[in-house]
């Protein structure tokens, strides 16, 4: 499962959309290592919920790496540029390196129940686990954030940057050179060396240099992995950083739970025509963020931990409602503007460039264990 955020026009997400699931899953199924890791978690089985047990690096996550880098290579790659003299083949053929997209994508072992979860980008997975009560009932969730957005404000990828670019200002008001992201696949103004760009720029209609660009590349698409066992009853939540500018990850997880509620039927089912076909259960309550089913519940208003940006610059408090069938469509309604419906409407009436300043795209997938 795979989620795309594409920026500077969608060439790049729609390339990856159709080839990099195929792809990654292609090289993994060439290694006969794939399933030794069944051994290994057996000698680790004392806690089930122990993530810390499976190994940061292995042979799977290396190979998703590379295959994320692959593509990305293969897409910024200017050598038939280069070997011809055509302006009009320049344009067709980097269309994709020109164009830019985050990559989000969840990968589940069945015979292992592990999960990995590859991030290039500012997107971000987070997995709900529910908690139970002593006579088995579901008494609130856990979260467990998978990813860590990879942009100017988290400490590693800023010092991962001020490492490789000793002496330059790579990191400014909170952009990396510029841009929202730290890693990305195309973008390759910023990942080209300077005299390739100045190629470019002279014979193919290229962009001009960027004054600020000493010593590229100072983007990568190569991916952070990271891994948990799942549990029956767990739920994975991948969105863009569309939804994360609106919810917290507490939040998300919490609406979930809220949406379980009266949705659990059409999820976990042995009768799919039947119970799917079941009449939901009508919901008319507005909830605040402390009723959300949690298991630590989340202070009312003003918690210095919500550092969501897009409900303060609208100026309204956040109030959820349950109404939809859908957990995705859920998770977005709430996103944008929850129980104030004619928010929602305004917002999803906004259109580009000017939509951009009230609200960004939201992308959502949500997935069932």
């Amino acid at each position: 499962m795979a989620l795309f955020d594409g920026h500077n026009g969608p060439a790049m997400s729609d390339f990856l959309c159709d080839h990099l699931v195929e792809y990654v899953a292609s090289a993994i199924s060439k290694l006969p290592q794939q399933y030794e890791l069944s051994g290994y978690l057996e000698m680790h089985n004392s806690d089930e919920s122990n993530s810390s047990a499976i190994p940061a690096d292995d042979v799977i996550s290396d190979t998703i790496k590379n295959a994320f880098k692959e593509v990305d290579d293969a897409m910024i790659d200017v050598s038939d540029v280069l070997s011809s003299t055509s302006k009009t083949n320049a344009i067709r053929t980097l269309r994709h390196a020109h164009s830019g997209s985050c990559a989000l994508m969840s990968i589940y072992d069945t015979d292992t129940q592990i999960l990995r979860v590859a991030l290039t980008g500012d997107s971000r997975a987070v997995l709900g686990r529910k908690v139970l009560s002593k006579d088995g009932k579901i008494n609130g969730y856990q979260v467990h954030v998978l990813s860590q957005d990879q942009n100017a404000h988290n400490p590693k990828e800023v010092v991962r940057l001020e490492a490789e670019h000793p002496g330059e200002e790579v990191v400014k008001n909170g952009r990396v050179m510029g841009w929202g992201m730290a890693r990305a696949f195309g973008d390759a103004a910023y990942k080209w060396s300077v005299d390739i760009q100045e190629k470019l720029y002279g014979k193919y209609l290229g962009d001009r240099v960027r004054s600020n660009m000493k010593t590229p590349p100072y983007l990568t698409a190569e991916p952070e992995i990271t891994s948990i066992r799942i549990q029956k009853g767990d739920f994975l939540i991948m969105a863009s950083d569309g939804l994360w500018d609106c919810l917290t990850s507490e939040e998300a997880v919490g609406l979930v739970g809220l949406w379980l509620a009266h949705n659990s039927h059409s999820v976990y089912t042995d009768s799919p025509v039947k119970d799917f076909a079941r009449k939901r259960l009508k919901d008319e309550k507005i909830y605040t963020r402390d009723e959300l089913p949690l298991k630590a519940p989340l202070k009312k208003e003003n918690d210095e931990s919500d550092k969501t940006p897009y409900y303060p610059w609208w100026h309204v408090a956040k109030r959820f409602v349950n109404r939809d069938s859908s957990a995705a469509a859920h998770l977005t309604r709430n996103a944008l503007g929850g129980a104030d419906t004619d928010l929602t409407e305004a917002l999803i009436s906004l259109a580009h460039p000017r939509a951009r300043k009230y609200r960004d795209d939201v992308g959502v997938l949500v997935a069932f264990f």
